[in-house]
């Protein structure tokens, strides 16, 4: 039964995306059944694509003030726990999110500076961007491309006030995330690899990555403060925490 499935979601994938991207995810994830490997494919967007820019009728959409932030986390659904917040607040991201009748429906968070990735480790990327991440769309609004409206005004925002766009990731055998990515007008720079040896992380990134300051590597709780930080080397090696 084991093969059957897989082998269907390989053929849907294969249908979906293309024969060679759905081998690849499918080799990435036999690999992870045996060593804690990951491969993040690191993508940015400059232009504003005028199709995203439109809200749905009924919904606007901004930068959350904290005062909201603050009654989101008390939402399950939000995924927003007050630790969270403490810690995006402090070192100064914003949210960005799109509301209907009152509740935020759909948000992405934006980083000026290193952002936590997990276990320790954090994405350092060229200050002249905006790192976004954490993104969500309620479950009733699913299906309706605000996730992707919410980014495109996002960006447009942040090259008002001289940014030259946004950074971020997205591992490399999430093939709908990467679909949908590049719909709204992505382009992959590079990839980095993350690999655990031994109780230790190693990662490496490609020439893209290091061309535009994007990389991963271990950081303190809340990252650099300030509008980024440097990336690491081109392999770092940090222990566990």
């Amino acid at each position: 039964m084991r093969v059957e499935r897989i082998s269907a979601e390989f053929r849907s994938q294969a249908s979906a995306f293309g024969f060679w991207s759905a081998l690849r995810a499918l080799l990435l994830r036999a690999i992870q059944r045996v060593i804690d490997f990951k491969v993040l494919r690191a993508m940015c967007i400059g232009v504003v694509a005028p199709v995203f820019l439109e809200l749905p009728p009924g919904m606007s959409g901004d930068f959350l003030d904290r005062e909201t932030l603050r009654r989101m986390s008390s939402d399950p659904q939000q995924d927003l726990t007050p630790e969270f917040l403490d810690d995006a607040l402090a070192k100064g991201d914003q949210c960005y999110a799109i509301v209907d009748g009152g509740q935020p429906v759909a948000y992405g968070w934006y980083a000026h500076s290193s952002t936590l990735m997990s276990d320790g480790m954090h994405v350092y990327f060229d200050p002249a961007y905006i790192y976004m991440y954490k993104g969500l769309t309620l479950d009733a609004y699913r299906g309706r491309r605000l996730h992707a409206i919410g980014m495109t005004r996002a960006l447009a925002a942040y090259q008002a006030r001289g940014f030259k766009g946004l950074v971020s990731y997205i591992e490399s055998d999430n093939l709908m995330s990467i679909k949908s990515a590049h719909r709204m007008g992505y382009v992959d720079f590079g990839r980095v690899f993350i690999v655990r040896v031994l109780g230790r992380y190693v990662t490496f990134r490609t020439p893209g990555c290091a061309a535009l300051g994007f990389g991963v590597g271990p950081g303190s709780r809340n990252g650099a403060r300030g509008r980024g930080a440097a990336a690491p080397p081109d392999r770092v090696s940090a222990s566990m925490p």
